[in-house]
């Protein structure tokens, strides 16, 4: 008989394990459900380039970067990474921003490289395709 106790007991927890779980699976269904917020919310994207002349020889960078997240975040910063068309990192920096950026809102960013660092004021000149990515991301964000 006390066997048979020691079954019944087993099983009974058992059930109410597997009714637990069974219970906590809508709410991960709904969490799994609804997108979730991307990882890297900022996209950056390689506009254009423009050759600078003056007192000194330079280049002009074009990147618009966006919010692809769905909540406001009122700054952020990582690293972007220029590549040329064979995927060969050109050049790093790092780039933060402290205004509001809404989701869906992009901003124009302007940076420059100037002849004085040669290895990638050359490899700007040399390359015929460029792209961007914002790196290693923290954004911040109220909600």
């Amino acid at each position: 008989m006390a066997n048979l106790e020691k079954r019944v007991a087993g099983v009974e927890k058992r059930v109410t394990r597997l009714e637990n779980a069974g219970a906590a699976k809508p709410a991960a269904a709904a969490a799994a459900a609804a997108p979730a917020e991307p990882a890297n919310p900022i996209a950056a994207v390689f506009v254009g380039k423009k050759q600078v002349v003056g007192k000194q020889l330079g280049i002009k960078l074009f990147v618009e970067l966006e919010n692809t997240g769905r909540r406001r975040y009122f700054a952020f910063n990582g690293l972007l990474v220029f590549r040329d068309e064979n995927g060969a990192v050109i050049w790093s920096k790092a780039y933060g921003y402290g205004e509001p950026l809404l989701p869906g809102e992009r901003i124009q960013v302007t940076l420059g490289v100037s002849s004085d660092q040669t290895k990638e004021y050359l490899k700007f000149v040399k390359a015929q395709t460029v792209t961007v990515a914002l790196e290693k991301q923290e954004a911040y964000a109220s909600d």
